[in-house]
């Protein structure tokens, strides 16, 4: 992480009960600096691994509420990492760490189930963000640039991919991905409830599926996710 992450924001109070969390990076000084912020700014415990295997020692022995794992390392990476750390604990948040913003990384982070991916020049409102929003398991969080770079995808695959989504209906589907009820979707988008089902009902027709889950599943298996960067906290 930068020292953008450390300073922007001030000190803040932590928000709910302190959480215990399993940070896993080869890079000590990158290990020390987090810790010491997320300890001091946010009030969370958090325990230090330089592998992956490390980490899951300490998360088959250790009482863990949340993961962030470098998406890179020698040996084992943080993607397989997540893989085997849900096969173990599958409704455990995990957050992918990252220098890098490539489609094969986040794709990997998204289809295992990551609770958030955050670049490692994010500030440190993001971090504080990304954390909250993976232990209130209301959504994954993505960086605001990864975010954009998804968005644009997810543009260039609609315009190719036959199944003639509307403008709206991309906007119903991000916020579904999101985990947005019928009634948050109304709100956020200024539709009636009615007209959301509507939307949905059509959703469902035209990806082939038959309820919320199934659509979520088609949505990012697809690349049809549609996150706008003002709505980084989502899935």
């Amino acid at each position: 992480m930068t020292t953008d992450m450390a300073n922007d924001s001030g000190e803040l109070s932590p928000k709910g009960a302190a959480a215990s969390i399993l940070l896993i990076d080869d890079h000590t000084v990158i290990r020390h600096g987090l810790r010491t912020l997320i300890e001091s700014a946010l009030g969370h415990r958090v325990l230090e691994a330089g592998s992956a295997e490390e980490g899951m020692a300490l998360l088959q022995s250790a009482t863990i509420d949340l993961v962030l794992v470098d998406a890179r390392m020698p040996g084992e990476d943080g993607i397989a990492f997540l893989r085997r750390a849900k096969a173990l604990r599958p409704t455990l948040p995990v957050i992918v760490l990252s220098t890098y913003d490539t489609e094969d990384y986040v794709s990997g982070a998204l289809e295992n189930a990551a609770s958030g991916y955050l670049l490692k020049d994010s500030t440190f409102d993001q971090l504080r963000e990304a954390i909250e929003t993976a232990l209130s398991g209301k959504g994954t969080y993505l960086s605001p640039l990864v975010a954009q770079r998804l968005w644009s995808r997810t543009q260039r695959q609609q315009a190719a991919s036959g199944l003639e989504l509307s403008e709206r209906e991309l906007e119903v589907l991000s916020e579904l991905v999101a985990g947005a009820r019928n009634i948050e979707i109304a709100q956020n988008l200024y539709l009636s409830v009615k007209t959301v089902k509507s939307h949905l009902g059509s959703i469902f027709r035209k990806l082939e599926v038959s309820n919320r889950t199934e659509a979520v599943s088609k949505a990012i298996r697809e690349g049809l996710v549609s996150m706008p960067p003002s709505k980084v906290a989502s899935f």
